[in-house]
């Protein structure tokens, strides 16, 4: 009965977010950062809460924007990290939009730095800033996405990784990795791969120890989370998932 349930809510999660993904909020602004560092930023809300835009230090040499994405959750506030290409993460913001504007700080993940956000101002939102929640074609996945961030603790850096492999129409094997404190591991069993439904899968009993996840595919990048209890996390221990934002490294 409770596997029964389980793959009930399943379904019923899939549908409802599947039927979402639609951006519903833009915001662009320009300001500082600590009134010394000038900034532009823009992002994008869709309904299932994953934010994605860009942010330029438009006044630095070779200036150009840098990937930014994140969550939304219910008391509006919200967390975006910047990615390099290669998955490396440069900087870590948290905020609140408060009359419009964004209050809150950008931290440096190697210093853990703070710096605020300034004399923040609306702009219309910049070509080229948007357009990164647009749900990814299937037979566009890519093969291997990862990210790394520096680990003030041991001193070097540490990320994850998903593998895919096809395993038929619409089904993916995986394998990933995830070491943001302590080391997460898992995979698809044999015979039975992830079921794509469109740009998303859900994926429950990784290892067969309870835990479950979610993935939603975009052309840049790909957002895993997980679906199941506290509880669960200690399939891995010391509260490691396999949840994160993943860079696509290779199509």
């Amino acid at each position: 009965m409770k596997r029964l349930l389980v793959s009930l809510l399943t379904v019923l999660l899939a549908s409802t977010s599947l039927m979402a993904q639609k951006v519903w909020d833009r915001y662009a602004w320009e300001g500082t950062l600590d009134g010394k560092i000038s900034i532009r930023l823009a992002i994008e809300v869709n309904d299932v809460g994953i934010v994605a835009g860009s942010i330029c230090y438009y006044k630095a040499k070779n200036a150009k924007p840098i990937l930014l994405v994140g969550d939304y959750n219910e008391n509006a506030y919200i967390f975006l990290s910047e990615y390099l290409p290669d998955g490396t993460i440069t900087g870590n913001i948290s905020i609140q939009v408060k009359k419009g504007l964004p209050v809150g700080t950008w931290t440096d993940p190697k210093t853990e730095k703070e710096y605020k956000f300034q004399g923040m101002r609306k702009i219309a939102f910049p070509a080229g800033y948007g357009g990164k929640l647009t749900p990814e074609n299937p037979g566009n996945i890519g093969q291997y996405y990862g990210y790394s961030i520096y680990n003030t603790v041991q001193k070097c850096y540490l990320g994850g990784h998903f593998n895919f492999r096809g395993a038929g129409k619409n089904k993916i094997h995986f394998d990933a990795t995830n070491v943001p404190r302590n080391i997460a591991e898992g995979k698809s069993e044999k015979g039975r791969p992830a079921v794509l439904n469109g740009n998303y899968f859900v994926y429950n009993d990784v290892n067969e120890c309870g835990y479950g996840f979610e993935v939603y595919f975009y052309p840049q990048f790909m957002v895993a989370r997980n679906t199941t209890d506290f509880e669960t996390f200690g399939c891995f221990g010391m509260g490691a998932t396999l949840g994160g934002v993943y860079i696509k490294k290779k199509q």
